[in-house]
């Protein structure tokens, strides 16, 4: 199967299954093996040994033919998740706003994420703007500089953590056009594009790649290469993608071929 673990490769693979494996546990609290084997592409030998590995980081609890949710009271879930990788997505967070990409009265869409907040923070200190986006914590950052006009989507809200979710999130997205949108992803494919855990989300950032005249991916180094089961869109449906640190030349010259700016701390245009 694909994405099977193989040296330091391996290593970088286990730690985005991981990664995808809790994003996932946070939204249903309970998944089966089976499942997790089918969504993610690797064998249930594989899984298995992944669930060993987080239960004993008290992340999640085995049960028979699956896992359960392991619930911290004290700690958010956005919280716990900008703790992993925290000076990575910062550093993405500098290289978008030194790429200059906001601006006065521009209409941004900010998708919800732990990455895509590191973004917020960073134009929140910009010049004005007209800011939408499905994610409380997100919206309040850039309401509390005082500087902009900020809208949340419709939506329900989720019950783990801040994010509102659902069909209506997708309809306020599509009633509206953007000058610039930045979203996250689970995967960055090398045949197949972008893709997510979600359909919802995969829903969401189609739109937004109709929508928006810019649209920028920002993505850390352990999304390249790793897996999810809905694929959003090519890598040409979207403007530029910013992480923080160089890809595997594999990666560069898709985005090349495909048009694609890629920028990460100390490329050329940064």
């Amino acid at each position: 199967m694909n994405g099977e673990d193989n040296g330091q490769s391996g290593y970088q693979l286990a730690i985005s299954r991981q990664r995808l494996i809790l994003e996932a546990l946070e939204r249903s609290e309970v998944l089966k093996v089976s499942q997790l084997t089918s969504s993610l592409n690797v064998s249930p030998e594989t899984i298995r040994r992944d669930l060993r590995n987080l239960e004993r980081e008290g992340r999640l609890r085995r049960v028979y033919g699956g896992v359960v949710a392991v619930r911290d009271t004290d700690v958010k879930p956005y919280e716990a998740r900008t703790e992993a990788l925290r000076d990575e997505k910062e550093e993405i967070a500098g290289c978008v706003s030194r790429l200059g990409l906001g601006g006065k009265d521009k209409r941004i869409f900010i998708g919800g994420g732990s990455t895509t907040m590191s973004v917020a923070k960073h134009l929140a200190e910009g010049p004005p703007a007209i800011f939408m986006s499905n994610a409380i914590e997100i919206a309040a950052i850039l309401n509390r500089s005082g500087r902009h006009e900020v809208e949340l989507t419709g939506g329900k809200l989720h019950k783990n953590y801040e994010l509102l979710t659902g069909d209506a999130v997708a309809a306020s997205a599509g009633r509206h056009r953007f000058d610039l949108a930045i979203t996250s992803t689970n995967a960055i494919d090398p045949d197949l594009g972008f893709l997510e855990f979600f359909e919802s989300e995969a829903i969401l950032h189609r739109i937004l790649a109709r929508h928006a005249r810019t649209y920028v991916i920002v993505a850390d180094h352990s999304k390249f290469g790793a897996s999810a089961n809905h694929v959003t869109f090519g890598h040409a449906a979207v403007s530029m993608v910013v992480t923080d640190r160089e890809p595997q030349p594999r990666f560069c010259k898709v985005f090349a071929d495909a048009g694609v700016e890629l920028h990460w701390p100390g490329s050329k245009k940064i």
